[in-house]
């Protein structure tokens, strides 16, 4: 599930989509970006994004009912895990030391993130 999988508009749907507790409908989605967010989408546009993600793996549609209904496949903290092992795979060769000396690009942790970041690995 790489981030790099989808476009920057359809990861823009997803993250929509997991700020929802409830699946959506399509006319539920076209309302939220044409008047909330302002977009000026068409419905074709939209439901195109929409099956790439279906395609992609990254949204069910449930078509079972009078309306179909728009259902992420994965929560965004699993796809967010997903796409940070995959940066160090991908970028860091599998090594987290070098990542995480990428990631606070050479400043020195504090004494409550060093424990903090401990105790993490102390769990697993």
């Amino acid at each position: 599930m790489v981030r790099n999988a989808m476009s920057a508009t359809e990861f823009y749907i997803l993250q929509y989509l997991w700020t929802r507790e409830t699946p959506a409908t399509f006319s539920e989605i076209m309302v939220h970006f044409n008047e909330e967010e302002k977009k000026a989408w068409k419905k074709q546009t939209v439901n195109t994004f929409l099956s790439r993600l279906a395609q992609k793996g990254f949204l069910n549609i449930d078509k079972s009912g009078k309306r179909a209904i728009y259902i992420p496949s994965v929560t965004s903290k699993k796809f967010y895990e997903n796409y940070a092992q995959e940066i160090v795979k991908d970028s860091y060769n599998g090594a987290i030391k070098d990542f995480i000396a990428a990631f606070t690009a050479g400043n020195k942790l504090s004494a409550a993130e060093k424990a903090e970041l401990l105790s993490y690995i102390q769990t697993l």
